[in-house]
């Protein structure tokens, strides 16, 4: 007669299947009862204090992970962690990561608040001025670049060790690019030229640093958030609101991008639940790369 069998549930085979060969049989352990979910995880996600980088916030929270907000001004991270989150859900972190010595700071809080180290690091702080490139000041250049692409460059590499040493034993680290590294969208040479290096950054540290840490970027196109409305309100020409739409109408999906559409982006290269994927740079962008010039055979609206 035959021994009864165990049955696995879908979960456990999924964490059989999802168990990297790097990982410990304590850091199994402590993994999330699903691979879609963060539960213990400890995130540092810069310019979390609104935008995209909020919306972050926002999803780990609510997928059980504790998080680092990163932001310039102490009064709006502190408006952030005491408005937004539960007491222990979230943390605060001011400070202007575009220099040297934020960095640092930034990087002696981590390991204050987390000294046995991350399981996530989100680049999202960033900035742009739109102007031409005859137009552009060195001044302008140097702002973009050092917050766009050097804060990002310096961050994975100064808390790589806290990352390889995740709890989780799953360390990700995601970077927010642009549609605009991509292909031209007329949003300045700097600005392209920033998150370009970052989706090619992207890919070099996935080679350099797997099996243990996965590096993964997000490419979003034209995004609604507080920054958004309120360059368009301010506009009193017109021309914002019309850029808008312009770039809505190049769009198959015919609108703008919602944060939390890129937060949920973001998230799942955090999870456990894309554990094999890693170099990748997903476009959340409605279509647009896709698609580039709308032509006699496109005719939206058709078949609704």
């Amino acid at each position: 007669r035959r021994g009864k069998k165990n049955k696995m549930s879908s979960v456990d085979i999924a964490r059989l299947v999802l168990r990297p060969s790097v990982m410990s049989d304590a850091e199994i352990e402590s993994e999330p009862t699903s691979p879609w979910r963060l539960d213990g995880y400890r995130a540092v996600v810069t310019g979390s204090t609104k935008g995209i980088g909020l919306a972050t916030a926002r999803e780990f929270v609510a997928l059980g992970a504790s998080v680092l907000i990163v932001g310039r001004d102490i009064e709006s991270v502190l408006d952030v962690v005491n408005g937004e989150f539960v007491t222990g859900a979230a943390h605060a972190f001011a400070g202007d990561i575009s220099t040297p010595a934020g960095r640092a700071e930034l990087v002696d809080e981590v390991a204050a608040l987390w000294p046995d180290g991350i399981d996530i690091l989100v680049n999202n702080a960033g900035t742009n001025v739109r102007k031409a490139a005859l137009d552009a000041t060195d001044e302008e250049y140097d702002r973009i670049m050092d917050l766009n692409l050097r804060a990002t460059y310096e961050l994975c590499r100064a808390l790589h060790p806290a990352l390889r040493n995740a709890p989780s034993g799953r360390p990700t680290i995601v970077n927010v690019a642009s549609a605009a590294g991509v292909q031209s969208t007329g949003s300045g040479a700097a600005y392209a030229m920033s998150k370009a290096a970052v989706i090619q950054l992207t890919k070099t540290l996935a080679c350099e640093w797997a099996p243990r840490v996965r590096v993964n970027a997000i490419a979003p196109w034209v995004t609604w958030t507080p920054l958004l409305e309120n360059t368009i309100d301010a506009d009193a020409t017109g021309h914002q609101r019309e850029s808008l739409r312009k770039a809505e109408r190049a769009t198959p999906l015919g609108r703008a991008a919602r944060a939390e559409e890129m937060a949920a982006a973001i998230a799942f290269f955090a999870m456990p639940a894309s554990s094999y994927v890693t170099g990748q740079t997903l476009s959340v962008d409605g279509g647009l790369l896709v698609e580039g010039f709308a032509g006699a055979c496109v005719d939206r609206g058709e078949g609704e």
